[in-house]
């Protein structure tokens, strides 16, 4: 029985030894360094199977993928320009607009009659439909007149016509001297008795003297002439004065109800 242990004993420690003879006399692998070159060839990208490199691949621009977008399709170019709201304006820009200048000439008297002078702009206040509006600009001006000047000649002034020339003659003298003056007589007949508004006062004066007596007085016609006819394409300050003892009797564009 002695025997029996000892040999499994010994057994048992031969196969330990021959173990350990083996691991001693096993030739040891040792990995080796990798030298530059081999770094290299690994960091290398490999070819793909289709062909494409990685190089080529990595010069397209990263595109975001969301939702259910292609990711073959092409995306377009991102801007800077956004759709914000109106843009600002800055202090060195110039904005341009523009408007409309209505220019309203107007006299201002006292109870006596007499014109006030020296007035500012806070003196006035302009409506429009009920609307107030901005006076924009306000000055004393002397821009010259275009005067219509109507004389009526009609059977009634036969024994005045005088004094009236006489009277249209004076009013023409107190014009400024830019001021232009056309002559108009009116009767059954509708005469302009100058060509064109002119300041000669020479001209203007034989021009009164001329008118002659009628029959009839054409008034309202005659007015409508010169508004249509002629001061249409005056630009400027106009004003018609008339010189009459009576009422449209013959007209054309009157009603005699």
């Amino acid at each position: 029985m002695k025997r029996i242990i000892t040999l499994v004993l010994l057994g048992s420690f031969a196969a330990v030894c021959a173990q350990t003879v083996c691991a001693q006399t096993r030739p040891r692998r040792v990995g080796q360094p990798q030298t530059s070159q081999q770094q290299n060839q690994q960091s290398q990208p490999q070819p793909r199977p289709d062909g494409a490199s990685q190089s080529s691949r990595s010069s397209r621009p990263p595109v975001l993928s969301g939702g259910n977008r292609n990711p073959n399709e092409q995306q377009p170019a991102a801007t800077s320009t956004q759709n914000a709201g109106p843009e600002e304006v800055s202090e060195g820009d110039i904005v341009r607009v523009n408007t409309t200048l209505v220019s309203i000439p107007v006299s201002v008297m006292d109870r006596d009659g007499k014109y006030i002078p020296n007035l500012r702009k806070e003196d006035f206040r302009v409506w429009e439909d009920g609307v107030e509006q901005q006076v924009a600009y306000f000055a004393s001006t002397e821009k010259p007149f275009t005067v219509a000047l109507l004389i009526d000649t009609s059977g009634s002034t036969r024994f005045k016509l005088e004094e009236i020339q006489d009277a249209a003659i004076a009013f023409v003298n107190q014009l400024r001297a830019d001021d232009r003056v056309m002559i108009v007589s009116f009767n059954d007949k509708i005469r302009v008795l100058t060509r064109q508004p002119t300041n000669d006062r020479a001209l203007l004066r034989e021009a009164i003297r001329q008118t002659e007596p009628g029959d009839g007085t054409r008034l309202y016609d005659a007015v409508d002439q010169v508004i249509n006819q002629y001061f249409n394409h005056i630009e400027g300050r106009k004003a018609i004065v008339l010189f009459t003892d009576g009422v449209d009797t013959t007209s054309k564009h009157a009603r005699y109800d």
